[in-house]
């Protein structure tokens, strides 16, 4: 069962392309959310049941204010023993000390991160050689420029029409 962190558009696709595969998906956002074929949990009060299912917790979340350091080792701790963390959200969310620790004593069974805290990963960061670490090059969502222009072309046509525009910034929420 794969749990995303962050039910926005890269976390419905991701989780759509996950089922396709046969994975069970899970997901949770800061407000509820309703996803056919996922199961959602919202808000700090579904934060526990959400992890406790989750064999591999992907983060997908924006980066706000609430966000940041939110990935600790009291969210960590709440996966079940063998569980893996992927980040391919932000950096920023991840105590990376804590993630170390979880891996160290064998609470979960590996990581593989896009993303850190300072970027580019400094030389000298235990990931780079952690055996349960896989270090990708900050890749993971990387459109084409065909697939750039094609979400433009239709951001334009929107407007045109007077329709709503796809991922307009809300200064209230932070993303």
């Amino acid at each position: 069962t794969v749990g995303i962190m962050g039910q926005g558009n890269l976390g419905l696709a991701s989780a759509a392309a996950l089922r396709a595969m046969g994975f069970s998906t899970r997901g949770w956002s800061r407000t509820e959310k309703t996803v056919e074929g996922m199961e959602s949990f919202a808000g700090p009060e579904g934060m526990g049941d959400f992890l406790g299912g989750t064999d591999i917790l992907v983060d997908l979340l924006p980066a706000t204010k609430a966000t940041e350091n939110l990935i600790d080792a009291g969210i960590l701790r709440q996966l079940p023993k063998g569980a893996a963390f992927i980040n391919a959200g932000r950096g920023k969310h991840l105590v990376e000390e804590d993630l170390v620790a979880a891996l160290d004593d064998g609470h979960l069974s590996g990581a593989v991160l896009d993303v850190f805290q300072t970027e580019p990963l400094p030389t000298e960061s235990p990931l780079w050689d952690h055996p349960k670490v896989t270090v990708t090059p900050h890749i993971a969502s990387t459109p084409t420029k065909r697939d750039k222009a094609f979400y433009v072309a239709d951001a334009i046509r929107s407007f045109e029409a007077g329709d709503s525009l796809p991922n307009v910034f809300d200064p209230a929420q932070g993303y």
